[in-house]
């Protein structure tokens, strides 16, 4: 039985698999790491262990997507490989999210799970995780990055972030040897909850704000359309996306309506004058997301300015 008829199989007794993703066909995710950037996780990890006082012999590492061994070699002596391809003799060959880890013991995670799409499979890993482990490494997705709503960093149970990173986009390889150009992060997280997001409810005092999207997949925001006072794009390459009076103007047929309650010349001031770079996420192939969140955020935090 090959790989993906062992994860397949696997997945059929688990709910940790999201209705929408059974009977589509789904990849394997291989984008393996380099073994220069595996180092420079583990060092990173191995200095957030120490400042904690925490002491490696006490653990047991897990990699959950073993792989070609970028990671697993660097782990000490007790250590546990996992993959569902059996690329070595010593892994555990099964599916991480159906394997059940040994019942005593204290337990580390450390790897490059596969992603999946928006990251829906990095996030059931790492939940998978949050139930045994006090610590996990992991190079993630860019969306782990985002505060904005359904983001999958406010979606992980038990485990709190306190480190974060941009990597460089070469890390990876295919299992051609082919380089892959993919933005991701290094985040580690360790047992606790995350803090709760700001309250952004006070925006709603002053702007209506909404998502308008042509898209016949998720067509919306059709029925205000008429009355907003300008709209925005959610999605740039490069140049700085315009506030515009005509949801024509919006490129990729997707953006906000934005109707001003309050404020009008404040509010679009603001939104005429922010540098969206530094509210929106970088994503996996080099495109920018503005999500409501940021804008919110960007109107309380120079809303002072116009006081």
């Amino acid at each position: 039985m090959n790989a993906t008829m062992i994860r397949n199989k696997a997945w059929e007794l688990t709910h940790r698999i999201p209705d929408w993703v059974r009977g589509r066909e789904i990849g394997l995710d291989q984008y393996n790491t380099l073994p220069e950037m595996a180092d420079y996780c583990w060092f990173s990890f191995q200095k957030f262990l120490q400042k904690k006082k925490v002491s490696l012999a006490d653990f047991t590492f897990v990699e959950p997507s073993a792989g070609t061994g970028a990671f697993f070699d660097l782990l000490p002596q007790k250590k546990i490989g996992i993959d569902v391809e059996q690329f070595r003799p010593e892994y555990i060959q099964h599916d991480f999210l159906t394997w059940e880890p040994p019942r005593k013991g204290r337990f580390i995670a450390i790897g490059n799970p596969p992603f999946g799409y928006r990251g829906w499979l990095a996030l059931s890993f790492m939940n998978k995780i949050a139930e045994f482990c006090d610590y996990a490494g992991f190079i993630l997705p860019m969306s782990f990055q985002s505060d904005g709503k359904g983001s999958p960093k406010h979606r992980v149970e038990g485990m709190r972030l306190v480190h974060s990173e941009r990597l460089p986009h070469d890390i990876f390889i295919s299992p051609n040897g082919e380089t892959m150009n993919i933005n991701a992060l290094w985040q580690i997280w360790e047992k606790g909850m995350m803090p709760p997001k700001p309250d952004l409810s006070v925006c709603d005092e002053f702007v209506d704000l909404f998502t308008v999207d042509l898209r016949k997949e998720r067509l919306c925001g059709m029925k205000k359309i008429q009355d907003c006072n300008t709209f925005i794009q959610r999605t740039y390459f490069g140049d700085h996306p315009v506030l515009v009076r005509s949801f024509s103007e919006v490129r990729y047929g997707c953006g906000y309506g934005i109707i001003f309650k309050k404020h009008q010349k404040m509010i679009h001031s603001i939104l005429k004058n922010i540098n969206w770079n530094e509210y929106s996420n970088l994503a996996a192939h080099n495109c920018r997301h503005i999500s409501m969140y940021h804008i919110k955020m960007a109107l309380l935090d120079h809303s002072h300015l116009y006081a």
